[in-house]
């Protein structure tokens, strides 16, 4: 497995600047292979309850099941900790799609702004709708959204959950399943990518979700175990929880204080792309050009800075269209009683600036914006 790789001589094979940032001279074989070493496995994360996942592409219906499922004229909630970012922006366009091919219609949608108080009442208020099914991420308080999602379960509502369940939450008995990012392999892709970037020497920070769902500990967990484990010459001196809901503006405000506290700070990781958006600001403003940056989810932003051989140096992505897709065909299992998996889990995708334009079409299923295309011209 690649969170057990581990990875030698690195600090020798290389020369690095004042930052850590990796020179001219780096070997990056042993971190290229580190790296496909995730890409070649099997996933790495396990579900809530322990549960070893099932393939994503095994959640299949059949013409007839689809047809009986639009027979039923069903409706469906959708209830998001936050939108407007490209991962969920990318999970909603893939449960509208296949709801509708599944004739199920969207009775609520509501985005919860990264207040907790706000999507337990938005929950409450989707409710009154009467959906069939509800599709949702507990992941800004797993607790204190409990008795929320309880509300729906004793309804009758079918839950399919993104990323983590509920706390004390049952599969199979108070909700579908939960289809998730393998966030563990996405934090040791991010450690990888970042060893490359400072060729295995140097000083880091780290931002991560204060709110502790296991989504947000499993990401920091996978990039700071494989730092330790790793990568001896790389030190983490800084780490920071984030509750949002002004991601960029937290991870500027921080990482500029890093910058002053640490003048050798070589990176920053990120759990998600908004906060990496405001580390790269921060560095720019400090005349740092040298730091390099890793992050979790393919984001518009991140993305042109990659193509412009800015401060991105990898992202590890989640799949978020495949993953609202593979929701909704579990929704209709649980309309059809249909026996559905505990825990699917989609892999963590590397991206680099080689293979940029392609990963965004495999991973949102559209073109890649016109703005990203032209930065990698421009760039070329």
């Amino acid at each position: 497995m690649a969170a057990a790789l581990l990875v030698t001589g690195a600090a020798t094979a290389c020369t690095s600047n004042a930052a850590g940032s990796a020179g001219a001279n780096c070997d990056t074989t042993t971190y290229d292979g580190a790296i496909a070493a995730y890409t070649s496995g099997d996933v790495i994360g396990k579900g809530p309850n322990g549960e070893i996942s099932v393939p994503a592409t095994s959640i299949e219906l059949t013409d007839a099941e689809v047809a009986q499922v639009r027979a039923m004229n069903a409706t469906a909630a959708v209830v998001m900790h936050f939108s407007g970012d490209s991962w969920s922006n990318a999970q909603v366009d893939a449960l509208k799609a296949e709801f509708d091919k599944l004739g199920i219609r969207i009775v609520a949608q509501t985005d919860a702004q990264a207040d907790p108080a706000k999507q337990f009442s938005d929950i409450e208020t989707a409710l009154s709708a009467k959906p069939n099914v509800m599709v949702s991420i507990p992941s800004l308080d797993p607790i204190a959204l409990a008795p929320a999602y309880r509300k729906a379960a004793d309804a009758g509502v079918k839950i399919v959950f993104m990323e983590n369940p509920a706390k004390n939450f049952q599969p199979g008995q108070d909700y579908v399943a939960v289809v998730a990012t393998d966030n563990y392999g996405a934090g040791v892709l991010g450690a990888h990518q970042l060893a490359k970037a400072l060729c295995g020497r140097g000083e880091v920070g780290v931002i991560y979700h204060g709110a502790q769902a296991p989504t947000n500990v499993l990401r920091e967990q996978g990039f700071t175990e494989t730092v330790e484990k790793n990568y001896p010459d790389i030190d983490i001196v800084e780490n920071k929880g984030l509750l949002g809901p002004d991601w960029k503006g937290e991870g500027n405000s921080n990482v500029n204080a890093w910058l002053t506290k640490h003048p050798r700070l070589g990176g920053v990781w990120c759990f998600f792309d908004a906060p990496c958006e405001g580390a790269i600001d921060a560095a720019r403003a400090s005349g740092r050009d040298d730091l390099a940056v890793t992050t979790v989810d393919l984001g518009n932003n991140v993305a042109i800075d990659m193509a412009q051989n800015g401060f991105v140096n990898g992202i590890a992505a989640a799949q978020p269209y495949d993953q609202g897709a593979v929701e909704a065909k579990l929704a209709a299992y649980a309309l059809l009683g249909k026996p559905a998996p505990a825990f699917v889990e989609l892999p963590s995708l590397p991206v680099t600036r080689d293979n940029l334009v392609d990963s965004w079409k495999s991973l949102y299923h559209s073109d890649a914006p016109s703005d990203l295309q032209q930065a990698l011209d421009s760039s070329r």
